[in-house]
């Protein structure tokens, strides 16, 4: 099935198909949520993959969402990168949208025209806590209000005429909270990487300078996200673009959902 040839469709009927949408839906599910695009349309004998690609396509090119933007990220600047990648990490009380980490630690937090600042300020402050490089991606709607509030050392990137811009350099975070970044291991990880330290936060902090613990830290995320990247690096040119974050979650042969 091919909709490039059909007129936009309403905002708010692709808006719900996209939040809808999940990969596992069955054919049933899937037709559905076209239909609700294009009733008229004669779905029989259309197959899962077809489906797939259809719904996709139809989020993809009238729907400027965070999934958009993941693509673009992941497409033009880390899909063929020696990195570990990795989608929405928590932080404090925050989620960052993507982090890559290779000599150092770099996050992206995501503005669509669909959002809003009204949580930036906390977001920025949770990321500078933690990571090297720091960076906003916006659409081009946001550059006047991203330009007013970005914090000092913050990277900017632009979404514009399909791409994805480079605006403004990051700059070195010298503000890390290295408690923080020990906060946001497991117990496991900190027993991997400080095994002499029984677990106790305040003992490393005391016995280790800030550089091992951030050199450390950075170790310990690029071994727990690793696996789940490799896979997504090694499979992407066989998952349709909304799909992206979904298979980095579960590592699950592209064949296995779109034509089973």
């Amino acid at each position: 099935m091919n909709i490039a040839s059909k007129s936009l469709i309403e905002p708010k009927i692709v808006q719900y198909i996209a939040k809808q949408y999940h990969p596992l839906d069955y054919s049933p599910s899937l037709k559905a949520l076209i239909k609700t695009a294009f009733p008229d349309d004669n779905l029989d004998g259309v197959t899962k993959y077809e489906l797939h690609d259809t719904l996709n396509s139809l989020i993809f090119d009238n729907y400027n969402g965070e999934q958009l933007f993941k693509y673009r990220l992941f497409k033009e600047y880390f899909s063929h990168q020696d990195v570990v990648g990795a989608f929405e990490i928590k932080v404090n009380n925050s989620r960052a949208d993507f982090l890559s980490i290779n000599g150092h630690s770099s996050c992206f937090e995501i503005k669509t025209a669909l959002d809003n600042f009204s949580k930036f300020t906390k977001q920025a402050s949770d990321y500078m806590k933690a990571f090297e490089y720091n960076y906003l991606i916006i659409d081009k709607c946001h550059l006047a209000k991203a330009e007013e509030i970005l914090p000092n050392g913050f990277g900017l990137w632009i979404y514009k005429n399909g791409k994805i811009n480079k605006i403004k350099k990051a700059r070195l975070n010298e503000t890390i909270d290295h408690e923080t970044q020990l906060k946001l291991l497991t117990q496991k990880e900190l027993i991997n990487i400080f095994p002499e330290a029984d677990l106790d936060r305040l003992k490393i902090l005391e016995r280790y300078s800030g550089a091992t613990i951030n050199s450390r830290f950075k170790k310990a995320l690029k071994k727990r996200y690793s696996k789940r990247w490799k896979f997504l690096v090694n499979h992407h040119e066989t998952i349709f673009p909304v799909d992206l974050q979904f298979f980095f979650n579960n590592n699950i042969l592209p064949s296995n959902i779109y034509y089973h």
